[in-house]
């Protein structure tokens, strides 16, 4: 099966457009932003599959955490509870 993989900017649309979805907006500016940003391309290598696995357990962690701030340790834990490789 061929994975459909992204390149760094559809990526970067897709994130800004599913968390502005879940009412999170997301400022070029801010470092945070950006630095979860990053890491979730970095992690996910682009790979639509594996960017939609990890954006549910974002979604899932903000849930739990009552919080709409994105974080580089929110994605991280999000990737650790999806089991899906070192890097």
């Amino acid at each position: 099966m061929r994975q459909c993989v992204l390149a760094e900017e559809e990526t970067r649309w897709l994130l800004e457009q599913h968390w502005n979805d879940l009412g999170i907006k997301i400022r070029a500016e801010d470092f945070t932003d950006q630095e979860a940003m990053s890491t979730v391309i970095r992690i996910t290598g682009g790979t639509f599959r594996l960017l939609h696995r990890l954006l549910m357990q974002v979604e899932r962690i903000l849930e739990i955490n009552e919080t709409r701030l994105v974080t580089k340790d929110m994605i991280e834990a999000a990737r650790e509870s999806l089991v899906i490789g070192e890097e």
